[in-house]
């Protein structure tokens, strides 16, 4: 699925996060938001899917308006993964996963057999099986974190929207998430867009970049034509090092010093 967004002007009350933000994530792309904090990188991904309605411009999915779009709608086109959740009551892993099928199950009856496989599989897939019957609210941090994946893959999305979707995974879960949401946005009409902090990750997993700063796009497209020294030292304030990994073949990012030091 193709995201576009267009001339966004938004943010809170009286304060402007986004100033004129485009942004298009093509389909079977896999698009990272990259930036300081502040830039507006969560701000964005949250005009993404409507949960934030822009003041100016305009979010399609597929050329349909989100604005106009049905929750339920959205919910079956879209799986978000916020920044920070818990669960409101203890539920295995199991049934906290199968809540993500809500925009697909039906009226009245529960779970189907179907709704049981979905479930299956995306435990399967982000490698959370062996922990299917434990209670959520037992879980460490990156567990969690990849429990929610799960729960939006189970929607059978057409496009995962990520908000720091490493956050507190260990190395090797790190690897494991991106090389799955990269595979997600492979699968034929689907797409990606996560919000990043590793710009290493970013460098090796993502087709694409955003770089954000100040609420405006500093700049886009692959990692070798944003993850530059002139770029980092505007967004990031800091003198670095890019260089071509010889064993990844991906930019690996070293922050040397702030700049002025």
């Amino acid at each position: 699925m193709k995201i576009t967004a267009s001339d966004l002007v938004a943010g809170y009350g009286r304060d402007a996060v986004l100033d004129g933000v485009s942004v298009e994530v093509p389909e079977g792309a896999f698009v990272g938001l990259v930036g300081p904090n502040g830039a507006g990188k969560s701000t964005l991904l949250r005009c993404l899917h409507g949960a934030l309605r822009p003041r100016a411009g305009r979010v399609t999915l597929d050329g349909r308006d989100v604005g106009a779009l049905r929750a339920a709608e959205v919910a079956r086109l879209l799986g978000v993964v916020p920044q920070a959740s818990h669960a409101a009551f203890p539920v295995d892993v199991a049934y906290f996963v199968g809540l993500g099928r809500f925009p697909r199950e039906r009226l009245f009856g529960g779970p189907t057999s179907r709704d049981r496989e979905v479930v299956a599989r995306c435990l399967e897939e982000l490698s959370l099986t062996p922990l299917a019957r434990r209670p959520v609210d037992e879980l460490s941090g990156g567990e969690l974190r990849r429990v929610l994946i799960a729960q939006a893959l189970a929607q059978e999305p057409r496009a995962l929207l990520l908000d720091e979707p490493v956050q507190q995974l260990d190395l090797r879960h790190q690897l494991e998430v991106m090389a799955f949401v990269r595979g997600f946005s492979r699968r034929g009409g689907t797409s990606a867009i996560a919000v990043l902090h590793d710009l290493g990750l970013a460098a090796r997993y993502c087709d694409h970049l955003v770089l954000l700063h100040g609420g405006r796009v500093l700049a886009a497209g692959p990692a070798e034509q944003v993850l530059t020294p002139d770029a980092l030292r505007v967004a990031y304030g800091v003198e670095a090092s890019v260089e071509r990994h010889a064993r990844t073949g991906a930019l690996e990012v070293v922050a040397l010093r702030p700049v002025g030091r």
